[in-house]
């Protein structure tokens, strides 16, 4: 069988999940992901988020667990964590870059997986070329799985990026504003189980 292709579009790789979206794409993608943080550093720290959509954590234990293999070390998001989120505790962490399992915008039956870089941004297109050209490179068995320990060291980035939201947004103004505020988040996990300031 041949293997799916792994392919970064914007801001990240998607498909459907059980289809084009699988725990063997997921494994692939995270070690190509490896080669690439552990040839700009021997012992680069990743931290591995998901949002809430079906089987997300369980693809980002998958992931976590095979860029370990590989030689990162990791920082496990304990709950629903939104890629901003993830962005900013790569700032905040000066961090090697971040994996988050989410399927952004699109459609429930989607899921996907973004990697940024130690800037915070989405990785640009000549290191997803690279890491695609990695990945081809790998077959399903070369990015072995691995018995998944659920062992990593645990993070909670959501508190340090409302804390830097109260630094960046005038609550008090919106507070006093008239009329009412509408966000549309399309398909994206906004639900309070990733949004809550509890």
């Amino acid at each position: 069988m041949t293997n799916q292709a792994i392919h970064f579009g914007t801001s990240g790789s998607r498909g459907r999940i059980a289809e084009d979206f699988t725990f063997a794409g997921v494994r692939r993608a995270a070690a190509a992901i490896a080669g690439r943080v552990l040839a700009q550093n021997k012992s680069p720290t990743i931290i591995v988020g998901y949002d809430t959509r079906f089987s997300a954590p369980e693809f980002a234990l998958a992931a976590a667990e095979v860029l370990r293999a590989q030689g990162c070390n990791i920082r496990m998001c304990t709950e629903g964590t939104l890629t901003p989120v993830v962005a900013h505790a790569i700032l905040d962490g000066k961090l090697d870059g971040g994996v988050n399992i989410t399927g952004s915008h699109n459609p429930t039956a989607y899921n996907g997986l973004k990697f940024s870089g130690p800037d915070d941004g989405p990785a640009l297109p000549e290191i997803t070329k690279d890491i695609e050209k990695r990945a081809a490179a790998l077959s399903d068995g070369g990015a072995n799985h691995h018995e998944i320990k659920n062992d990593f060291p645990g993070v909670h980035p959501r508190k340090p990026y409302f804390e830097q939201l109260r630094k960046m947004i005038r609550f008090d103004v919106v507070a006093k504003a008239k009329g009412s505020f509408l966000c549309d988040a399309v398909h994206a996990a906004s639900s309070p189980a990733c949004w809550s300031r509890k």
